[in-house]
Order: structure tokens, then sequence, then C-alpha cells
């Protein structure tokens, strides 16, 4: 098993290191070295679906 450092707002980061299990597609991501960089969602705060 690899142990590669990670710090990046990637979904596979976790903890500082990339857990991607398996390969996946290549991505064309400019902002990132990393070529299977997948960006997180962000994820939406409970007060924003409120409809008060």
């Amino acid at each position: 098993m690899n142990l590669i450092l990670c710090s990046e707002n990637c979904r596979h980061q976790k903890d500082g290191y990339c857990c991607l299990r398996e390969y996946g597609k290549i991505t064309d991501v400019i902002s990132s070295p990393c070529v299977y960089f997948d960006k997180r969602e962000e994820e939406k705060d409970d007060k924003d679906k409120r409809t008060d």
C-alpha cells in the first residue's frame, strides 16, 4: 500500500492522504497537479434549506 500525501480539495483526500482505491477517470484539471483530481462538492448548510 502506498501512502500518497495530499492537501487538495479533492473528494479522494482524507486526513491529508489520497484514498483513491482504484484508478478512476483521468481528468484534465489545470488547477491541480494530480491527474485524478475530482473537486469535492461543498456541503450545504441546513440553514440554506429552510423555507421560513
